[in-house]
């Protein structure tokens, strides 16, 4: 049995974004940590996105950054403005890059790779982590599994397919589209993201929300391949550079069993906005933390999204399951109708009561308010 004084289960945004800070405050120079994941190893496999609503560690690892962003439909297009925020895309290969470069320079710190977790129990004041190749002891275990956490909220799913696509010929278009309903909408949300990251390089993820948790990778790549010739004018003469294929809860968890000293992280701790998807800037926040208590040998707690944001999107979650496939207006009045420093605020976390006031006053009053009861 290996003992160590920390173990991150899971080197994933949330468990490396934690072992990071933990480095970067010296939490580990007279402390132990190890990280175990059940992947063998580290591959350009994932694009975080977000509001640049504050700073963060991680610029140099940024894939690109965007001073406005388009919502389309049939009949609309209305343009974000982010000037004063940008939007910006971490390139997960950078990301892993430069985490990975940095704890490697310090001892104390250890990465098992090809370790899946099989039980994890609290005892005695440590927690053995069972794994199929060996077993670890520990005093604090930071989990970002859900295996062992009760949903709280009904079955949803953001499930998407994106792929980096190379062409031939120069791209056309220079603003991201945030989201394009100018597809078959079916009985679910569906929508199509798109990043042009170089002059011949266009990012395109289809995505749905819906009660399955994924469809076949076929079936996206399907339409991937329609969307682009329906409205981009591009052959598909075209060559996949990375893709990365996902299924977002769109759902909060709460543990079976409380435990003391095995605390969730990343999804597993809530840390996903359910009417967005956005977790990266979230497992920041909750990273410094947890950092910041365990330097002040304080009680480990979550840090947690506002009540007000999971009120929020618990009713426009609703609304969703009631409208399924008819969002897209209900989308586009929202981005319509304010001012866009407005939304960025609200879409991260960080808008004042007056900002939520006038989101609330944006929305089509009577379906909103019969969800609230």
């Amino acid at each position: 049995m290996e003992e160590f004084d920390y173990l991150i289960i899971g080197a994933g945004c949330s468990g490396l974004s934690l072992v990071y800070e933990m480095n970067k405050c010296k939490l580990l120079e007279n402390k132990t940590c190890a990280i175990i994941d059940f992947k063998e190893k580290f591959s350009r496999d994932k694009i975080w996105s977000f509001w640049k609503v504050f700073s963060h560690s991680f610029d140099d690892c940024i894939l690109g950054e965007w001073k406005k962003l388009q919502i389309i439909s049939k009949d609309n297009k209305v343009i974000l403005d982010c000037n004063s925020t940008p939007y910006q895309s971490i390139d997960s290969g950078k990301y892993y890059e430069k985490i990975l470069k940095d704890i490697k320079k310090n001892p104390n710190i250890f990465l098992y790779l090809d370790e899946k977790v099989i039980d994890c129990v609290e005892e005695n004041g440590s927690v053995n982590t069972v794994c199929k190749n060996k077993t670890f002891k520990s005093k604090v275990v930071f989990n970002s599994l859900s295996q062992n956490l009760i949903r709280k909220e009904p079955i949803l799913y953001q499930h998407f397919l994106g792929c980096e696509l190379q062409f031939e010929n120069e791209i056309i278009e220079e603003t991201p589209i945030l989201m394009d309903f100018n597809c078959s909408q079916s009985e679910n949300v569906h929508f199509f993201y798109c990043l042009p990251i170089k002059k011949k390089c266009l990012f395109v993820e289809t995505t749905w929300i819906s009660k399955d948790k994924e469809f076949s990778e076929d079936r996206y790549k399907l339409e991937i391949e329609n969307y682009i010739k329906e409205n981009f004018g591009l052959n598909t003469n075209y060559t996949l550079l990375n893709k990365e294929i996902g299924s977002i809860p769109l759902f909060h968890f709460k543990p079976k069993i409380k435990n003391k000293n095995i605390i969730p992280i990343g999804s597993a701790a809530n840390l996903t906005r359910l009417s967005t998807g956005y977790t990266f800037l979230n497992i920041q926040k909750s990273s410094t933390h947890l950092v910041t208590k365990l330097l002040n040998k304080k009680k480990l707690d979550n840090w947690k999204i506002s009540k007000k944001y999971i009120f929020f999107d618990k009713i426009f979650l609703k609304v969703l399951i009631e409208r399924k496939g008819n969002m897209a207006p209900i989308f586009l009045r929202l981005f319509k109708k304010n001012n866009s420093k407005i939304i960025i605020r609200f879409l991260s976390n960080v808008s004042s009561w007056l900002d939520d006031l006038r989101i609330i006053l944006s929305m089509p009053k009577w379906i909103f308010l019969k969800n609230i009861f």
